[in-house]
């Protein structure tokens, strides 16, 4: 899946949940304030479907140039930043916007500007150059409220981006709204509720019925990137042993199991599906007691052969539809139910 493609299928567009703290409402009242969220995140998926289908006409080499998409996000959220409120408009001294620009490698700003005309962004004031144009104003024709969010996110990625250099601009990207909640802002925690959120539906199927059944018991610790990439991982409270795992991404999906007995319930092997045996039979590698501080293979005897799986590699289920899952939890029942 290509960078824009990413955003696009990442991209919040359910606020129900939003929580602001006062000093990022810009005036407005918290169900404006919902509405401006919801029309920038319309036109965020708008410049991010038109960078999928034709990238070059954003200024992108391909759909995946990660710096150009950059180049579009980081330029409007720098409007925004060096910008003041002014009624429904932003006012822009184009002397404190060019060094900005110029550090965001934003070389030729007029390209952005005319990439905003279509989006409903109307521009006045600009002079030949950036940093000789002192009255820049820039206006939102569609929605009287958007740039008033656009301002609040940018002030919120700023402040995070005091105490986080170089971070903080994918919570733009993806409209993150949690980092509004906090003043000055700080790195939401990224729990199960919000990564299933963004799961396709296909994944969130397969994931959740398991989730919600361990979450209960185990201790849930949860790698990765706030934006596109999870691995979150259960240890069993009782036990102090991991016992699921997940590896999550925007597109796809991967349980892992630890099945350490399941040498005493292959029985119920017989009802999986062909894939997921030979996935159990094949996956992973054989135990080779690399680590003393091991507790040693996960063994069991499938088909009348033997097999001794390496516990860090065995028991992964690839894209496991809602019907897999099901079954999935009845293995994950019987291992604790004889643990």
């Amino acid at each position: 899946m290509t960078r824009a493609k990413r955003n696009l299928a990442g991209l919040t567009t359910n606020f129900d949940d939003l929580d602001v703290h006062r000093n990022y409402l810009n005036g407005l009242k918290k169900e404006e304030f919902r509405d401006g969220m919801h029309a920038l995140a319309r036109t965020l998926k708008s410049l991010y479907t038109g960078m999928a289908s034709d990238p070059q006409a954003y200024a992108m080499k391909g759909d995946d140039d990660i710096k150009g998409l950059a180049k579009n996000t980081n330029f409007l959220l720098l409007l925004a930043e060096k910008g003041v409120m002014r009624g429904g408009s932003l006012e822009i001294d184009g002397r404190a916007l060019a060094p900005a620009l110029k550090d965001a490698k934003v070389t030729k700003p007029e390209i952005y500007f005319r990439i905003l005309e279509p989006l409903g962004f109307a521009t006045t004031g600009l002079g030949k150059k950036i940093e000789t144009s002192e009255n820049i104003t820039v206006e939102f024709l569609d929605h009287r409220h958007l740039l008033a969010v656009l301002k609040a996110m940018a002030d919120a990625v700023g402040m995070f981006a005091l105490s986080n250099p170089n971070q903080g601009n994918h919570y733009f990207e993806l409209l993150d709204h949690r980092v509004l909640a906090n003043h000055p802002a700080t790195e939401p925690e990224t729990t199960m509720e919000h990564i299933l959120s963004k799961l396709k539906t296909e994944s969130r199927d397969a994931v959740a019925p398991l989730y919600a059944f361990i979450e209960p018991l185990a201790k849930c610790d949860i790698k990765g990137s706030l934006q596109w990439y999870w691995t979150p991982t259960f240890t069993l409270r009782s036990t102090k042993k991991v016992i699921m795992s997940f590896k999550l991404t925007l597109g796809n999906h991967e349980v892992k199991l630890n099945l350490a007995n399941i040498g005493k319930y292959t029985e119920l092997l017989d009802a999986l599906p062909a894939r997921m045996v030979d996935e159990i039979k094949d996956g992973g590698w054989g135990c080779g007691g690399c680590n003393p501080k091991c507790a040693g293979a996960f063994a069991f005897e499938l088909g009348g052969k033997p097999y001794r799986k390496c516990r860090g590699g065995s028991f992964v289920f690839v894209e496991p539809s809602k019907k897999d899952s099901e079954l999935l939890l009845k293995l994950l029942k019987k291992e604790l139910e004889i643990a």
